[in-house]
């Protein structure tokens, strides 16, 4: 008996014991849960303001993002607008910007030059280190470097060039930038005010030879008139006296012929069918020199491929006469009449005229050449005749004043052109008329 209460002491001992346990336990895992309760609502909290810290700031950064994107597309927007042309290049020579303008201007299409090296696409220039891909490789910058681009269909641009180096947050070079101007047409006035300063020059010194020499002319004039009114029809004097007068008369012809060649041209442009423009000149011309004409034929060759439609030209159609006047009087006079012409004209390809004659003219983007040859069967020019032929009063002919080609070079030149002797030419003679031009082609 006392053996099983003791068994039963024990067992409710050891079950006590083991409630106090368990309770010790359960409590310990209260105070657990309390802790990972509080710790998942102070969690919760901290997530939530996080949350809403990157909720700023995600907006924030769509605002910077937005911000960077309307400044990217606006600086491109600049970039495409500029008249100038822009070339920018990584540290390695690529390409990372092309715009519009360097497009136009270098004759490279939009999409081509991008990503690829510099030295691949872009035309170096008489200036090596004048570009962007020399700045990024020196580090060194130029500023308003004047320089000529031979471009890919062999026509010439000047152009002004500055180059500077990019840099990021850092100030770490990250390539370079190259800003360029055409300068093209600047230098086409230029060349045109330097014509006109020599024309001026030389207007005012015909105008002091006109003012020294005619008023002795007119007194020498004035004074053989009265010796020959005062001398009888039958004075063998009377023919000394002609001689005078005719001289002064011809000197006081070479003073004007002088006066009117320093005169500066005033070009009045019109829109000219040149087709029909020929055709009337030279009928003009016949009809105006029966006798120097007579036996004088012209043929026309329009340029070849034919076309289907007239060109049209955009010339003064009267100081352009006066051209075709002087070749076609050069002529007839260097052929005694019986003289054949052969007048052929075309208007060239671009790549074509940028070939053959970008060296000498300055043709803009949207031009190309009117080329026109005036050729006869004559005796030809010799060496000297044909290293002198455009000088002033340079002449082979008896009475001739020497005016008529160089009149012809100072109107082609007032057009933009020019016109030269072609020397390897063995018929005879041929001129070749050059003339850059915008060709309007009009429906028949």
């Amino acid at each position: 008996m006392s053996d099983k209460q003791d068994i039963l002491t024990s067992s409710a001992a050891q079950t006590s014991e083991d409630i106090s346990r368990f309770a010790d336990s359960y409590a310990s895992f209260n105070r657990i849960i309390n802790t990972l309760q509080r710790n998942y609502i102070e969690l919760k909290e901290e997530f939530s303001a996080q949350n809403d810290k990157l909720a700023k700031t995600n907006l924030h950064m769509q605002e910077l993002t937005a911000r960077n994107l309307a400044a990217t597309e606006f600086l491109n927007s600049i970039l495409n607008s500029l008249s100038a042309g822009v070339i920018s290049v990584d540290q390695s020579g690529r390409i990372t910007h092309f715009n519009p303008a360097a497009s136009l201007m270098l004759g490279i299409p939009q999409g081509v030059a991008e990503g690829k090296h510099y030295r691949e696409v872009i035309p170096p220039g008489d200036l090596l280190d004048a570009n962007a891909m020399r700045a990024a490789e020196t580090g060194k910058a130029v500023d308003s470097v004047e320089k000529t681009m031979k471009l890919a269909d062999g026509s010439r641009i000047v152009v002004s060039v500055s180059t500077a180096i990019l840099r990021d947050q850092d100030n770490q070079a990250g390539g370079a930038v190259e800003v360029f101007h055409d300068l093209t047409r600047i230098k086409k006035m230029e060349q045109e005010i330097a014509r006109l300063n020599t024309l001026a020059a030389l207007g005012e010194m015909a105008a002091t030879v006109a003012h020294q020499v005619r008023n002795p002319l007119s007194g020498i004039l004035g004074y053989g008139s009265l010796l020959k009114r005062d001398m009888e029809p039958d004075d063998p004097r009377q023919k000394l006296i002609t001689k005078i007068t005719d001289g002064v008369e011809a000197l006081n012809n070479t003073v004007t012929t002088l006066l009117n060649y320093t005169r500066n041209e005033e070009l009045n442009r019109e829109r000219v069918n040149f087709d029909e423009f020929l055709s009337g000149t030279v009928t003009q011309f016949r009809r105006e020199n029966v006798n120097l004409a007579g036996r004088m034929e012209i043929k026309i060759e329009p340029g070849l491929p034919p076309r289907q439609e007239p060109l049209e030209l955009h010339i003064d159609p009267v100081l352009f006469r006066q051209v075709l006047y002087n070749l076609f009087t050069n002529s007839c006079e260097a052929c005694s009449g019986a003289s054949e012409v052969t007048v052929a004209y075309r208007l060239m390809p671009r790549q074509s005229a940028a070939e053959l004659y970008g060296e000498q003219l300055l043709l803009d983007p949207d031009e190309t050449v009117f080329e026109m040859t005036v050729g006869d069967n004559g005796p030809g020019l010799s060496a000297e005749a044909a290293q002198q032929a455009f000088a002033p009063f340079f002449t082979t002919k008896a009475g001739g004043n020497g005016l008529g080609l160089a009149v012809a070079s100072k109107i082609l030149k007032a057009h933009g052109g020019e016109i030269r002797l072609d020397k390897e030419y063995r018929e005879g003679t041929r001129f070749v008329l050059l003339l850059p031009t915008r060709i309007v082609r009009v429906a028949v």
